[in-house]
């Protein structure tokens, strides 16, 4: 063992045992025997018969996976950090070392180590924990439980999900469906794209703080949204209805006009949405497909929704074009 790690699991064991020794003592706070002196603290655990035993240090109490990462960030010299692992016994991160490469540090049953990290560094996005809401570990299991249907063995990851794009996700064992998280701890949803509520959502996940978009398409299973980032390039966002925004790159420099975003109204499409399914008659009602751009010739964008045979022409209030 080198030096430079061994001083600093001295260090992070030190503050980890502190953070331990305190936390028994405000467990024991404010107890008293009978002659006014503290009251002994059971270690006896009262779990039901067949229950797991509580961990030493529970990381799913508020504040104490903040408070365990940072000591493995202080152990791993604040280096630049690559992924977080978090279960409630235990804690993983995974930096980036003076030589390029990843090394994962661990906390678990009140000690530390370094671990054989099987991340390899492929120019993943690097992030600040502190842009992170994990403080209270509890309440994201929580929430991912009531989206999967499954609390068991849940592990909160923090890492890159696409194109420098660093996501929460809870999964568990056996595995269920990945729960994703926004960097503010909001659950990304699953969506359905002819409400207004969804199709908020799925904007505001693809335009983000855009002003200026080339296009936005809506279809039942993705709302996609095109930027210019420069004069050659186009980013396209999409946000498909299960999943986070997922992010790619086109070489395109056409002179397309762009339009201001903020004209786009969720509502008004999700009623024309309804509208266009509902004129054929047909039961179950079609899918329908939204185009918004500004098309050539003109100043202003329109709003296509074609289904079948049916289209619909508006302007971004709603009312409809003449052909």
């Amino acid at each position: 063992m080198s030096s430079r790690t061994a001083r600093a699991r001295a260090v992070l064991c030190a503050l980890v045992a502190g953070a331990l020794a305190l936390a028994g003592c405000a467990r024991g706070a404010g107890r008293t025997g009978p002659s006014g002196s503290p009251a002994p603290t059971s270690t006896a655990s009262q779990a039901s018969p067949g229950s797991a035993p509580d961990p030493a240090y529970d990381l799913t109490r508020p504040g104490r996976a903040r408070q365990v990462i940072g000591f493995l960030r202080h152990a791993s010299g604040d280096r630049p950090v690559l992924r977080i692992e978090v279960t409630a016994a235990a804690a993983n991160l995974t930096y980036l070392t003076e030589d390029d490469k990843a090394e994962t540090i661990g906390y678990a049953n009140g000690a530390i180590s370094h671990l054989d990290s099987t991340i390899k560094y492929i120019d993943q996005a690097r992030f600040d924990p502190d842009d992170f809401a994990f403080d209270d570990v509890a309440a994201l299991f929580e929430t991912a439980a009531e989206v999967s249907g499954s609390n068991q063995d849940q592990d909160l990851q923090i890492n890159e999900y696409d194109h420098g794009n660093v996501l929460m996700t809870v999964t568990t064992t056996p595995e269920s469906s990945t729960v994703f998280f926004r960097d503010d701890g909001s659950v990304i949803n699953e969506l359905d794209l002819t409400r207004a509520a969804d199709i908020a959502e799925a904007l505001a996940d693809t335009v983000q703080n855009s002003p200026q978009v080339l296009s936005v398409t809506i279809k039942a299973d993705a709302l996609s949204v095109r930027v210019r980032t420069d004069e050659a390039t186009v980013e396209e966002r999409t946000r498909r209805v299960g999943l986070p925004t997922i992010v790619s790159t086109i070489k395109n420099s056409d002179k397309n006009p762009s339009f201001d975003s903020s004209l786009i109204s969720p509502e008004t499409i999700a009623r024309l949405i309804a509208q266009t399914a509902g004129q054929g008659g047909r039961s179950p009602a079609p899918d329908v497909t939204v185009t918004i751009n500004v098309e050539s010739g003109r100043t202003e964008p329109l709003m296509r929704f074609q289904a079948g045979g049916t289209e619909i022409v508006t302007d971004m209030s709603g009312a409809v074009q003449e052909k």
